[in-house]
């Protein structure tokens, strides 16, 4: 779990460095922590984790929600993060994740995902593209105090 929350981290932080709006809380970590936690034992949970040479290369963390009443399909995937760490990236360690979740997705019989990432994310944008994802809906930042 140290491995996994140290990784998401330095994801975090690259996303810090390309929009300001993203901030984290002092706690964000210890918070990660718990909310990756409760993942390891939910059965509408996956966590999984990808390792190279005994060192975490990459994680996948998803989990099986319900839809709003109003909408079908009633539940679907929500890819809350996938990370590579930067000297995996490129070697297809992402593909393989993202086609061992949609076998597991399948199996429960759930066969749409979907997953949000930051705008400013070009890297993020053509990685999910390729892996055949298409906009679905755009979530817009006003801020208030400006």
């Amino acid at each position: 779990m140290d491995a996994i929350v140290d990784l998401w981290g330095l994801m975090m932080k690259e996303h810090m460095a390309r929009d300001p709006r993203v901030r984290l809380t002092d706690g964000a970590l210890v918070s990660y922590r718990a909310y990756a936690s409760q993942h390891l034992s939910g059965a509408d949970s996956y966590l999984r984790v990808a390792e190279v040479n005994e060192r975490l290369a990459a994680f996948c963390l998803l989990s099986i929600v319900r839809n709003l009443p109003m909408f079908l399909p009633p539940r679907y995937g929500y890819l809350s993060d996938l990370v590579v760490a930067p000297p995996y990236r490129r070697r297809g360690i992402g593909r393989a994740m993202m086609e061992d979740a949609g076998r597991w997705l399948r199996a429960r019989n759930v066969h749409s995902v979907q997953l949000q990432y930051y705008h400013d994310n070009r890297a993020g944008r053509q990685f999910w593209e390729a892996m055949g994802f298409q906009p679905y809906y755009t979530r817009m930042w006003l801020d208030m105090n400006a």
